[in-house]
């Protein structure tokens, strides 16, 4: 099932789109949706397909698609993206590609920076020399902001302050300063967005609601870090491919968007945690069985609350309420 989001008012359309990360997460999903309904345009997805990447999460049809071409490599590598670049005509770049776990980021920093820092400055370096991007689409995260806290009632606007918490969210915030870098010193025609938590088909097991979804079905209890009452707002991802779809084609150059939910989409890691019990094993969580308690990080940002009227301006809205998500992403595991 798909929100319904009506299309978008297209200001301009590339012929040639390079996609990082495809094969990821939202990557795919985008791949995915975009490769189906745009058959005019060609969509390059390079991917290292490391473990949480599969390419079988593009679907058998769009793999046979002849608009779309899979490149098995790292962003990291400049000759690389220059080649792609080149050979194929790129007229924009969608960068999903990230290492994106932030328990992971806590042991292994240096490969955040590796991969989320070094990796958007070679696509930026490559794309300037290069010289024929017409859009560069920085994908970013609301963890930038850094904590909104649970009583805060100030909202994150695209002006707000970054102050990253985090070894994952300070990459991310570094790559953001060199996207607008190279849009002030040499006006490559970027756009950012920072999104709320996504989920969905082809989300790999180590994100809370597919890794919770599997626990449950293995009857193996749930680790929930400190009491559970961080507040996260979720994002159906095709909710979020179709924001991607509105900032390629709607998107103003230079300009930074949120995508972000409402109150019917935030909820605490708890009250999550509940309602898959219901969804799954049809009876309430228990907490003697299907929770393990476990220490919480040094520190743990207790909310993300983040405006989405900018991008709402462009005629977006997230369709899918966090009932109908949770089934549909429950039913993608069967």
């Amino acid at each position: 099932m798909e929100s319904q989001q009506s299309s978008p008012k297209i200001q301009w359309s590339p012929k040639h789109v390079l996609v990082t990360g495809g094969c990821g997460f939202i990557g795919s999903n985008f791949v995915n949706y975009m490769v189906k309904k745009y058959p005019t345009i060609h969509f390059y997805n390079i991917d290292c397909l490391n473990y949480c990447a599969s390419v079988d999460n593009i679907t058998k049809t769009n793999q046979a698609a002849p608009n779309y071409t899979l490149i098995k490599g790292d962003i990291t590598s400049y000759d690389l993206i220059s080649h792609i670049l080149t050979t194929s005509s790129i007229d924009c770049i969608i960068h999903f590609a990230a290492q994106s776990h932030v328990d992971g980021s806590f042991t292994n920093s240096f490969q955040y920076t590796r991969d989320n820092v070094q990796g958007t400055h070679v696509l930026l370096e490559a794309s300037r020399t290069y010289g024929k991007i017409q859009r560069f689409i920085h994908v970013s995260t609301d963890e930038v902001y850094g904590e909104s806290g649970a009583e805060d009632i100030s909202i994150k606007t695209e002006k707000s302050m970054l102050v990253p918490t985090n070894p994952y969210a300070a990459t991310k915030a570094a790559a953001e300063m060199l996207v607008c870098s190279y849009y002030k010193s040499f006006r490559l025609p970027v756009i950012i967005s920072r999104g709320n938590n996504v989920y969905g088909p082809n989300q790999y097991p180590e994100k809370l609601i597919p890794k919770f979804i599997t626990y449950m079905k293995q009857n193996t209890p749930c680790t929930i870090h400190g009491d559970g009452q961080a507040l996260r707002n979720f994002l159906y991802v095709s909710d979020v491919v179709h924001a991607f779809e509105k900032l390629l084609f709607q998107g103003v150059i230079g300009e930074i968007y949120n995508i972000g939910g409402n109150e019917q989409t935030e909820i605490s890691v708890m009250d999550i945690t509940h309602r898959l019990c219901e969804l799954i094993k049809g009876r309430p969580l228990d907490l003697t069985k299907d929770v393990a308690f476990v220490a919480d990080r040094h520190f743990n940002d207790q909310r993300y609350w983040i405006s989405n009227d900018k991008l709402r301006a462009l005629g977006w809205e997230p369709q899918i309420d966090l009932a109908t998500g949770l089934q549909l992403t429950i039913d993608s595991f069967n």
